[in-house]
């Protein structure tokens, strides 16, 4: 058999299986759906809730927080279209998950050849980050859908200025309109879109064509977003502004690594290939790198975003998780030019694909999100305060959960035994007084890790009468007694 055959083989084999992975995540995502509630996704319950007024919403929790409001807003008139149900609301970020497929083929640029179109699609649909984002009722869906498009966008833009050609307005009304919902989405969108506009003026000053149309559409659209930006200032610069999320970077880092990469054989094979795949582009372009867009555009994206953010942690801790799967995106992009760079120095590496969409698949048939339940340990602590202690009202400590007091009642609420008539008061010194009194209201923290409940009892000149009742963990239940 030929050289010829035998690659064209190699390529079938690779695309039919990178197909069958992709389409077990596709499903997956599907599936997802019938999971319990997360801590976070009550918070977005609260702020969605059909049936209060959004000018209470808007007033009482999402001006209250600093996280950026669209998704929150779409998602409180998606609620209005039909009854509100657990996979209903589910269903308006796996809208967005399945938009995200759909703009990772189509959205590619036209000179593309199919196996690289096919090579992020693929990818896009088998990476664990975005599947799961797909079926959460947070913002990162969608974030991560402005994302895509607008770099997919940039990517169109700065082949055509380094052609010497003036874009049409069509694409850069996309660039602008789609950065700038995705700055109302999420910070790290925000942030990566004013990096890839940073980008894109380089090349407009690189090759002399569109420097005024990126300068003051990136001004314009900076000023549209700076009302949201005088509100997290106005938060975070408040006497009772904090910010919650401690951990030490590198720690941090290894953890961002494996909830974007997978595995740490996984991550070690990734970085291989990286080293191997960008040495040769090196090598092979030297001058002319800069040249390359494909491959300079997502790198750049990845490197300012690590470097900004790294700033912004020297005051408020931004090394999590979840907020980098915004940028997933830029890491496809970049995988998917790296493989195609290798494939194209030798065939066989074309297994390359499927390899790792095998090896991410494999990470995630594991997780089991259909059997998570809703803070188990919540609503048990609320059944035994109701059932159990028989009691009318229940002091919580609402310090340091990271809502607004009228946010985290709202969360509360949902778990209260149906046909219960509980009183939820927030702890205080006055409420601590009268819950150490006879007869003696129970105190419930949440989050009650042992450091939590030593300044607990530090703040409120408080102690538990007894060891407390622990649910699940992380939710105590105790009656007090004054130090």
């Amino acid at each position: 058999m030929s050289k010829s055959r035998i690659y064209r083989l190699l390529s079938i084999i690779s695309v039919c299986l990178a197909s069958v992975g992709a389409l077990y995540m596709l499903g997956r995502r599907l599936t997802d759906l019938h999971m319990g509630f997360l801590y976070d996704e009550m918070y977005t319950l609260a702020t969605a809730d059909p049936n209060r007024p959004f000018s209470f919403l808007w007033r009482e929790m999402l001006l209250q927080d600093i996280n950026p409001p669209l998704y929150n807003v779409l998602l409180y008139g998606w609620n209005h279209l039909a009854q509100p149900t657990l996979v209903w609301e589910r269903m308006f970020s796996l809208l967005a998950g399945l938009l995200t497929l759909a703009v990772s083929f189509w959205g590619a640029p036209k000179d593309w050849p199919p196996l690289k179109k096919f090579t992020l699609l693929a990818l896009t649909a088998a990476s664990n980050a975005v599947t799961m984002a797909a079926f959460q009722m947070r913002s990162y869906a969608w974030a991560i859908l402005t994302v895509f498009v607008f770099t997919l966008a940039a990517l169109r833009l700065a082949r055509q200025i380094a052609q010497g050609q003036f874009p049409s307005k069509k694409l850069w009304a996309l660039f602008f309109l789609s950065g700038l919902a995705g700055a109302y989405f999420h910070f790290f969108a925000a942030g990566l879109f004013f990096i890839t506009a940073l980008i894109l003026f380089g090349y407009a000053c690189r090759y002399r064509t569109a420097r005024k149309t990126v300068f003051w559409g990136t001004a314009a659209a900076f000023a549209l977003w700076t009302p949201w930006l005088a509100v997290t200032y106005h938060i975070m610069s408040a006497p009772a502004g904090m910010w919650w999320y401690v951990l030490p970077w590198p720690q941090a880092s290894w953890e961002i690594m494996q909830y974007l990469l997978g595995s740490p054989a996984v991550i070690a094979w990734i970085l291989m290939l990286g080293i191997l795949a960008v040495v040769s582009l090196v090598h092979t372009y030297r001058s002319r790198l800069f040249a390359q867009i494909d491959f300079v555009l997502p790198l750049g994206q990845l490197l300012l975003l690590v470097g900004v953010v790294a700033v912004i942690s020297l005051k408020y801790n931004l090394w999590m998780d979840r907020y980098f799967a915004v940028a997933m995106p830029c890491v496809l992009l970049l995988l998917t030019e790296l493989i195609d760079h290798l494939y194209r120095r030798h065939r066989v590496f074309v297994l390359l694909l499927p390899l790792l969409v095998l090896a991410w698949t494999a990470l995630y048939l594991p997780r089991h999100f259909t059997y998570v339940r809703s803070h188990e340990g919540m609503k048990n602590a609320f059944s035994f305060v109701v059932h159990e202690l028989k009691a009318d009202t229940v002091v919580v400590d609402m310090d340091k959960t990271g809502y607004t007091e009228t946010a985290f009642r709202t969360m509360l609420s949902y778990f209260v035994p149906p046909g219960a008539t509980l009183r939820i008061e927030r702890l205080t010194p006055q409420t601590a007084a009268r819950a150490a009194q006879s007869p003696k209201q129970p105190v419930l923290i949440p989050l009650c890790t042992t450091m939590h409940m030593l300044e607990t009892s530090l703040t409120y000149d408080i102690e538990g009468d007894q060891p407390p009742f622990i649910f699940d963990h992380d939710v105590c239940v105790m009656t007090i007694h004054p130090v």
